[in-house]
């Protein structure tokens, strides 16, 4: 009899989600993976803010370079300032429903590496995003759809997804805006299930049509400290090299042309 229950139950969810029209969480996912990463080639300039509880903001500039191509969408950040910091470069090639790729160049050692699994939680550069938090969406995880409501002023869509593997994270909750598939709020939960760190999006502006975020923050609640990314001098249509995509040069990243201003006809967003 319970399980004749929950049969019934499951299928007069179904029924209900059909008769409102609402996607289910795949559908939602491919929504937001389109809006936060469109097809189209780009630029634009990355400034990195960590804020903690004791001691200055540090801050850094970063070029980054997106683009999509046969064997997948791939997005270069490369330091540009200060100059200790200067030509420390990530690659990372989104593969579909195989696992992302991602490479990275230290000048101090003068060497590219592949980064591996466990390595991708590492922080990058001692901010609160992990090198896998600045990955591409990830359709492969286990995605449920925990319903729709408003969420900071937006009907959202509410998803939670369940890693693979879950030594790191347990589960992560993503509220997404339903009118343009951009996420509002993502919360991550560590092993234990306990809430962790929250990401937020916000400032989206419309460049040329697409609705882009310029805003993108994670704070870390337990150790009260916060990294900003914020999104400047955005141009569509870049004609970029193809050699700037391959992991043998990024030693030569941060001297490449394409972080100087782009041609007249290209579009552009600057905050």
């Amino acid at each position: 009899m319970p399980s004749d229950l929950a049969s019934v139950a499951l299928l007069f969810l179904a029924a209900s989600r059909a008769a409102t029209g609402a996607p289910d969480a795949p559908s939602i996912v491919h929504h937001m993976k389109e809006a936060l990463e469109p097809a189209r080639s780009s630029t634009r300039k990355l400034t990195i803010v960590v804020s903690a509880q004791i001691g200055p903001p540090a801050q850094w500039t970063a070029g980054q370079a997106r683009e999509k191509r046969g064997d997948g969408s791939r997005m270069l950040t490369v330091i540009l300032a200060p100059e200790d910091a200067r030509g420390l470069a990530i690659l990372v090639q989104d593969r579909g429903t195989e696992a992302d790729r991602q490479w990275i160049y230290v000048p101090a050692v003068r060497r590219v590496r592949e980064i591996s699994r466990v390595e991708a939680y590492q922080a990058f550069l001692n901010t609160d995003f992990t090198y896998a938090d600045l990955g591409f969406v990830n359709p492969r995880e286990r995605y449920e759809l925990l319903g729709s409501e408003q969420r900071d002023g937006v009907q959202s869509y509410k998803v939670q997804a369940v890693p693979h593997e879950q030594w790191y994270y347990s589960r992560i909750v993503t509220w997404v805006a339903a009118d343009s598939w951009l996420p509002i709020r993502r919360e991550f939960h560590d092993p234990a299930g306990l809430l962790w760190k929250v990401e937020t999006w916000g400032n989206v502006v419309r460049i040329d049509g697409v609705p882009i975020p310029l805003l993108d923050k994670m704070e870390d609640v337990r150790q009260a400290g916060s990294t900003e990314i914020r999104v400047s001098d955005l141009l569509w249509d870049r004609e970029l090299p193809p050699a700037l995509f391959d992991p043998k040069n990024l030693s030569e990243a941060a001297s490449s042309p394409i972080w100087d201003a782009g041609s007249p006809g290209e579009r552009q967003a600057s905050n």
